[in-house]
């Protein structure tokens, strides 16, 4: 069954993208889980919008109207959903990008289930790509999409970004590598997950320490575990990296789940 995701426009319901949006798909967006109206960092995602819309198109983002906005469309959402919040210009020329101005805020939502279990694993394929403007968190998802398409018709279940040797990120989602007291992830050429940002508390309290280092393809073989990691996905095991199976180590996934699910969730 397809579920169809609640959508309002600067806080009014539409059941359309805007062409605004829809005929250059210009814009940066955020993603959270939210139940009754409380979110997990909802500052980071905030920060993601406001850093982004200035860089991206020189707009300063009225906070506090972004906020109304969102509680306003989570106030009609009926349970814990899956939200996305995208913000692109009112006004935007291809011919003049540079006069570009105004911002729309676009929400999508659709049901989802809290607090976050460990999620089917992962079965992933290397590819050669980083992502361009990879600090922020753009809406030019066709390069990812068209990745993940080819990856699971190869028999994967999506691809994971490398360069140099080097791992980088998922599709949509960040790579953490477990091994004997430390968390490592990408220190460049990625984006700053907020589930990262979390997930290093968990792990802190797992007597564990995250790194922000080069990450490299070698490395996988000697993990405890390997973790993809989202606002939705924060425990999903990776289990084979092209043809090598990976370790999993069962009992620490489940912690890292569990203590992910107990990080306390604020009103937006």
């Amino acid at each position: 069954m397809t579920v169809v995701p609640r959508c309002t426009l600067d806080g009014r319901p539409v059941d359309a993208v805007p062409s605004a949006f829809a005929l250059h798909g210009y814009g940066v967006f955020t993603t959270f889980v939210a139940d009754a109206g409380a979110v997990l960092g909802w500052p980071l995602h905030l920060a993601r919008l406001v850093d982004g819309a200035e860089a991206l198109w020189g707009h300063r983002v009225d906070r506090e109207q972004v906020g109304d906005v969102v509680r306003a469309h989570l106030r009609d959402e009926p349970g814990p959903a899956s939200v996305r919040v995208t913000l692109f210009p009112e006004h935007l020329s291809v011919a003049t990008p540079e006069d570009a101005a105004g911002a729309r805020i676009l929400i999508t939502s659709t049901p989802t289930v809290v607090p976050e279990q460990p999620t089917p694993d992962l079965r992933v394929q290397t590819v050669v790509h980083q992502r361009p403007l990879w600090e922020m968190k753009t809406t030019t998802l066709l390069p990812l999409v068209a990745l993940r398409r080819a990856a699971r018709l190869a028999g994967h279940d999506d691809a994971l970004l490398c360069a140099g040797g080097h791992l980088l990120e998922g599709t949509t989602w960040n790579v953490l590598v477990w091994r004997d007291g430390e968390v490592a992830t990408p220190e460049a050429g990625v984006l700053p997950g907020s589930t990262v940002t979390h997930l290093a508390e968990v792990a802190d309290g797992l007597g564990h320490r995250l790194v922000r280092r080069p990450v490299l393809h070698s490395e996988l073989d000697t993990a405890d575990l390997v973790l993809a990691v989202s606002v939705n996905h924060p425990a999903r095991a990776i289990t084979r990296v092209d043809d090598r199976a990976l370790p999993v180590d069962r009992g620490l996934q489940a912690d890292i789940a569990a203590g992910y699910a107990a990080l306390p969730r604020r009103p937006v």
